[in-house]
């Protein structure tokens, strides 16, 4: 027998669905099919494939299902340490203005460029802002507009209003919803 839903692995979660006969899913079809369901006080409760009737009560479920759910609600994951010289190395080769952005935002990379300038001291910066400031004086910006995240053309973005957020990244303008946050172009 195998899987109604894969095909491919046997079947060996029983669903609670109260069917008169056993609805049975393979784990890994039982571990996708819990992560899309909303989380509730006795856990995520499976929606039956055949009958659509969400469980009355989880069902006896593999550890490594526990141990998945566990690591996406809390982020069990084991960080990695991060090697500064080899993301230094990287940010090197980035724009004058892309790595004023990663030193900004790590100030661990600091001592790895020896010539870093604050951006409030640095004059290429002073020069963008105040070409920045003058095209906006130029052309003024709309009140609000749809999102122009740039994730809205590829259906990441699924906002359907208008919003009167910006960028959050400096010197941006661009509107963006809020789960956006920021635009692809940085």
């Amino acid at each position: 027998m195998e899987c109604p839903i894969c095909y491919t692995n046997a079947p060996t979660y029983v669903i609670n669905c109260g069917s008169t006969v056993e609805h049975k899913v393979c784990d890994t079809c039982e571990i996708t099919m819990r992560m899309k369901e909303p989380a509730t006080s006795k856990g995520r409760l499976l929606k039956c494939p055949m009958c659509r009737i969400t469980e009355k009560e989880p069902g006896e479920r593999s550890s490594i299902s526990y141990k998945y759910e566990l690591s996406q609600l809390y982020g069990a994951r084991p960080r990695e340490t991060v090697r500064w010289e080899v993301l230094a190395d990287n940010i090197r080769l980035l724009s004058r203005a892309g790595q004023l952005h990663y030193i900004r935002r790590y100030p661990e990379l600091r001592p790895y460029f020896e010539n870093y300038v604050p951006a409030d001291q640095d004059p290429i910066v002073r020069q963008v802002q105040a070409q920045v400031a003058q095209v906006q004086a130029q052309h003024p910006q709309p009140i609000h507009a749809f999102c122009q995240s740039g994730r809205r053309e590829s259906g990441l973005c699924q906002t359907r209003s208008k919003t009167q957020r910006k960028c959050t990244y400096l010197g941006c303008n661009k509107f963006v919803c809020r789960s956006c946050r920021q635009c692809l172009t940085h």
